[in-house]
């Protein structure tokens, strides 16, 4: 290549337009890739996960053409990396990263070798690969790619996308979740969609992205539910590690103890930590024992949380208002209804719901705008767990704030449970343990409509019906909401049950408010006092808590 010629697509100089293009065709695929997820609840986000991840590590490219920012590029994406299938697109660019700065003008090696070391790198970071999954396509690539013969860019490129095509098309059936829904793997599928835009890369085609809707202007899908592994754990829990990723198979192997969908990858002195389980301090425990963990759980991206954080900080320098409360509250709850109420219980309210989940920075300005000496914070979502969390940390670390997190209030008639026992001016600890205990003893169900038709251990459901969720699993699917708030009161109900509470949702008429308080009051005979709640709160239809 002479001086005057044009980069080749595979440098240090272009990596910057080869990640528009990935960035642009994640988003514009973003809404088709949640709906690939086989949980029919509206949580699914592994578009959401892939357009934040690039995000993140064109950010961190900046306008840079050089060796230092393709490994800023990589570091942002790792640091920026959103779920099980978002780390894993990290490692990807990672080996994009590491086949353009050694500097091989051979395009067709360096394309090659990216895919072989996206593929090491993407196996080595779960701790227990499954096949029909993104790592299928990410391998099918590589093996392509080594077998290909094409005399060009174009040509190899092009091959190895037929191969990935047909291999996604593949893992309809491979994974029985997939094949009782009828649908590919979303991770695979966000993989083929990576691949594409790589192509179009190469051959110069036209880019349709060049101005991607912007991630706030929708209804995120943050903080999902899972976009794989099993339904027996509840929290998705993800970290920075400051720590040597020589320890990254070690770290796996104790994760892989406390959870499923174990992801650990690194790069140099910084390892990016994904797990899905119930034992959320243990995991964190877990990284603490080789390094420094941060950003536990962070869900916006990294230049508007620091600019949040720091808002947040500068709210408790020295001059503010000092604390007065002794015991202040934090809850996330969605509607009208709900909202009013936490609030005439002394509650400082955070918008949330499922599909739009707060961030950290929002629970930060919520914390700094909170005048309690302790802060105590009510998640209202099984979901929220984990950012709470990292607020909490944050808010300790760089405001001096005292905070804690009750995990069990994960759903709004939980949290609604711990508020009603809350004495703000009580005493500290008798207050906590009062809130954590009336939060852990309510039993708690919603209703919610089915975003796709699909099979789920209660059977399979259609689009549009009711699903009766229990503890976080889909217990059963009726074409009449009321049957499920029935069939989850009757899970809830039992000998013990004191009081039920029923919170109605915005798109509920009067007639069926009506028969869904008959349908519970019938469930519940002369045994249980029934307390309505006009909370206007969506998509959940109903959210039922008994005590």
């Amino acid at each position: 290549m002479t001086e005057d010629a044009p980069a080749e697509p595979l440098t240090a100089a272009r990596v910057g337009a080869l990640l528009g293009r990935v960035h642009h065709a994640f988003a514009r695929h973003r809404d088709e890739i949640d709906e690939l997820n086989v949980f029919p609840v509206p949580d699914g986000d592994t578009g959401s996960n892939l357009v934040l991840t690039a995000r993140a590590a064109v950010d961190a490219l900046g306008e840079g053409a050089d060796e230092g920012a393709v490994q800023a590029m990589v570091r942002g994406g790792i640091m920026g990396a959103r779920g099980n299938s978002g780390v894993i697109l990290s490692q990807v660019l990672r080996a994009l990263g590491e086949a353009v700065d050694d500097r091989d003008l051979d395009p067709l090696a360096t394309y090659v070798r990216a895919l072989r070391r996206g593929c090491e790198l993407a196996y080595e970071a779960v701790a227990e690969p499954v096949e029909g999954t993104m790592l299928t396509a990410i391998r099918v690539g590589a093996e392509c790619g080594e077998a290909a013969r094409a005399d060009t860019l174009d040509e190899l490129s092009a091959q190895v996308v037929a191969a990935v095509s047909e291999a996604v098309q593949g893992t309809r059936l491979q994974l029985e979740a997939n094949r009782e829904a009828g649908v590919v793997d979303a991770g695979a599928r966000g993989f083929e969609v990576f691949l594409q835009a790589v192509h179009d890369h190469l051959t110069d085609a036209p880019d349709p992205g060049d101005a991607p809707p912007p991630l706030v202007a929708r209804d995120r899908n943050r903080r999902a539910e899972r976009e794989d592994g099993s339904l027996e754990y509840r929290y998705e829990v993800q970290y920075l590690l400051q720590a040597d990723e020589a320890h990254a198979a070690e770290l796996r192997q104790r994760l892989a103890r406390l959870g499923d969908s174990v992801v650990v990858v690194g790069a140099g002195d910084l390892m990016n930590v994904h797990v899905h389980t119930n034992r959320i301090g243990e995991t964190i425990e877990a990284g603490v024992a080789f390094g420094q963990p941060a950003r536990i759980e962070v869900t916006g991206f990294a230049d508007e949380i620091a600019e949040r954080e720091a808002r947040a900080t500068a709210a408790h320098a020295p001059g503010q208002r000092a604390p007065r409360r002794p015991v202040a509250p934090v809850v996330v709850l969605d509607g009208a209804g709900l909202t009013e109420l936490a609030e005439e219980l002394g509650a400082t309210v955070v918008p949330g719901t499922s599909g739009q989940l707060p961030t950290v920075a929002d629970l930060l300005d919520a914390i700094a705008h909170t005048d309690g000496e302790r802060i105590a914070i009510l998640p209202g979502h099984r979901n929220v767990v984990p950012t709470a969390h990292q607020a909490s940390a944050v808010a300790a670390a760089e405001a001096g704030r005292d905070l804690v997190v009750i995990d069990e209030a994960d759903s709004p008639a939980a949290a609604l449970a711990a508020l009603a026992v809350c004495d703000p001016a009580g005493d500290v600890e008798a207050t906590i343990a009062g809130m954590r205990h009336a939060a852990e003893a309510c039993r708690c169900g919603e209703v919610v409509g089915a975003v796709r038709d699909a099979d789920t251990p209660a059977g399979r459901v259609r689009r549009g019906q009711a699903l009766a969720v229990v503890a976080g699993q889909v217990t059963a699917a009726f074409d009449d909401p009321v049957d499920a708030v029935a069939a989850v009161a009757r899970v809830l109900a039992s000998d013990g049950t004191e009081v039920v509470t029923l919170i109605v949702g915005a798109d509920v008429d009067a007639a069926e408010r009506d028969r869904a308080e008959a349908a519970v009051r019938e469930v519940l005979g002369a045994a249980a006092e029934l307390d309505v709640i006009d909370g206007g709160q969506a998509p959940q239809r109903y959210h039922l808590g008994a005590e």
